[in-house]
């Protein structure tokens, strides 16, 4: 955790805006032929504005002329000391320096001027500035302001510009440093996009879904029950999640461009550090790679290759090939390919490859391929095929179709036609086909699928008899079968009433199968373990007597939730002592009482049993 407070606390340090600057002030005034010296004079007392320089940083006894109409004060300066001067802020002054010497070769192509709205003149913040080649970028202040730097032996250098609901520009520079630039609102048609026709082409916006928004809620204060804010969905809750994780990681700039920029910018290979330091720049959240490096934390639109990360890899929408992280990997979108982390894999769409984490995997809509975790897998709409292994819990929240091998649960939320095997619980709302292994399974109804388990209980259409029974050995007995007609769980009490020659309670546990005939009947075949209590002892040790009995029936219903039973059972017995009187067993006794190898009493016989049962 320390380790990502620490990166947050990095990344927030990122998204602080350059605030209005004394430089960007409108100012209305003229000067004709004055000198320098008054010309700043009156700059500064007409913009508020206070200069600090020395003398012999300029002329100021040179005269000169400007006129200026809302123009910024840097443009002002700029035109009164032709690229001599320098300015920077401090402490509330505007310093004004002599501009050093130009290289006889300059690296650097030094681009800035303002953004404003072509037909409201108003300066327009926020937007996006790039040249593609170089993925130079830049946005513009509170007043507009932008200031980008391109190599000087860039050819045909072009700039792009981009905001949310304006017109998309390509501008080509020509050679000019200085460039104000003009852009226009979309219309109520957003699709459709013309060339403007001063040098610019424009490139077509296409709708990104992974794009960075925030909605919120409104709360109306009424009476009216519909007027209450509407819950969010589990998928809606998601995604907020996982957008709300990549806006900690990324700077303010980085998710302006997210916001503003639809273009899909290509680079082979990058490297980063953090999500805003990298050779992407901070322009890494449009950009797709074949190979992505990240030292500590990388962001960017995708990979289609191979990304290695120590800590993080942030893609916002699709991954084709393979992620590699010390710690965890986030997807905006889909992966095809395989995922792999130490602790997190999380992909908000679908997943057709490999997920395997040291912790939990998370596939927001559909999996393909094998989820492997120490933890958990969760699967957020359909697991269509392949295997789902977790050392405590699978989830699909809808339909499984392949196999959830968990060391405690699985669920799947919706129909299962796999398999389902855990130590503890299996759940599935409709069994349409496949096998459930556990201790306990559920599932709201059946169609088709087989539950085997201690406990099988299925809601709607399973197979539950509750029965009050007699036979040879107890006066009455107390069974509850629950499962599917193929293979259901029997759990059984008999009781003696303290009778003479009999026991005085027993305990049993069994499965069962059934067979409908149709027209109301049907037939059992049952097989049951019994704990025999002879008398008022309740321990159970090894000297405890066993019964064990095999036993059919022929049921027939007399009502919908009512039947009648009965049937033959075979019977043996295993215990210390003679339990029975022999004259009462002759009668249905197989063989004479024998002694087994450990000095204990042996006996089998036919039985019988009757039973009423509520369906």
């Amino acid at each position: 955790m320390k380790i990502l407070k620490t990166i947050a606390f990095l990344c927030c340090g990122t998204a602080a805006f350059a605030q209005n600057s004394p430089l960007d002030k409108l100012l209305t005034a003229r000067f004709t032929n004055e000198r320098v010296e008054n010309i700043v004079e009156q700059i500064g007392q007409k913009a508020d504005i206070r200069f600090s320089y020395s003398p012999n940083v300029f002329d100021g006894n040179r005269r000169v002329s400007i006129q200026a109409t809302a123009k910024p004060v840097r443009q002002v300066l700029d035109e009164l000391f032709k690229q001599t001067v320098v300015y920077k802020e401090r402490r509330g002054y505007i310093i004004l320096l002599k501009a050093p010497d130009a290289p006889a070769k300059p690296k650097d192509l030094i681009i800035n001027g303002y953004v404003f709205d072509r037909e409201t003149g108003k300066r327009l913040a926020q937007v996006s500035i790039f040249e593609r080649q170089t993925l130079a970028s830049a946005v513009s202040n509170e007043a507009g302001y932008y200031r980008l730097k391109l190599p000087i032996a860039l050819s045909n250098p072009r700039l792009e510009v981009r905001k949310v609901e304006y017109w998309g520009e390509t501008i080509i520079l020509n050679g000019r440093n200085s460039l104000d630039i003009g852009m226009r609102q979309l219309g109520t048609d957003k699709k459709l996009q013309t060339i403007d026709n001063q040098n610019i082409t424009t490139n077509i916006p296409r709708p990104d879904s992974s794009k960075v928004r925030v909605d919120i809620p409104v709360f109306v204060a009424s009476t009216d029950s519909l007027l209450s804010p509407k819950k969010p969905t589990l998928n809606e809750r998601w995604q907020n999640v996982e957008k709300t994780f990549v806006d900690g990681f990324a700077s303010a700039k980085q998710a302006i461009n997210v916001s503003n920029v639809q273009d899909t910018l290509y680079r082979p290979i990058q490297v980063s550090l953090m999500p805003f330091l990298g050779t992407n720049h901070i322009l890494s959240g449009n950009v797709i790679n074949s190979l992505s490096i990240n030292l500590i934390a990388g962001y960017s639109r995708g990979v289609y290759g191979l990304e290695v990360g120590n800590f993080l890899n942030l893609v916002r929408q699709d991954v084709r090939g393979a992620q590699f992280s010390g710690f965890a990997n986030m997807v905006g979108r889909h992966v095809s390919g395989v995922q792999a982390a130490g602790f997190l894999n999380a992909t908000r769409y679908d997943v057709s490859g490999v997920q395997a984490a040291g912790f939990v995997n998370v596939a927001g809509r559909d999996f393909r391929g094998l989820q492997v975790s120490g933890f958990a897998n969760l699967t957020g709409r359909h697991f269509k095929s392949g295997l789902q292994i977790a050392s405590f819990i699978n989830i699909a929240l809808g339909q499984s179709s392949g196999m959830q091998l968990s060391g405690f649960a699985n669920v799947a939320g919706h129909k299962l036609r796999g398999a389902q095997i855990a130590s503890v619980f299996n759940y599935a709302k409709t069994h349409q086909r496949g096998l459930q292994l556990a201790l306990f399974n559920y599932a709201d109804s059946l169609a088709g699928g087989l539950p085997i388990g201690l406990v099988s209980f299925v809601r709607k259409n399973g197979y539950r008899r509750l029965e009050i029974s007699t036979d040879e050995l107890n006066y009455a007995n107390l069974t509850f079968k629950t499962g599917v007609a193929r293979f259901y769980n029997i759990f059984t009490a008999g009781f003696n009433f303290n009778a003479n020659h009999k026991p005085l309670v027993s305990f049993g546990y069994g499965i069962g199968k059934a067979w409908r005939l149709g027209k109301g009947w049907m037939v059992n075949l049952d097989g049951t373990g019994h704990a025999i209590i002879p008398n008022s002892s309740w321990l159970l040790t090894e000297q405890t007597p066993q019964l064990y009995r095999l036993s059919a029936s022929v049921e027939k219903k007399l009502g919908r939730h009512v039947a009648l039973a009965a049937g033959p059972s075979v019977n043996w017995l295993i215990s210390s002592t003679d339990l029975f009187n022999t004259d009462m067993s002759k009668i249905y006794e197989i063989n004479a009482v024998r002694t087994s190898q450990n000095g204990r009493f042996v006996r089998n016989w036919l039985g019988f049993q009757a039973a009423l049962r509520f369906l």
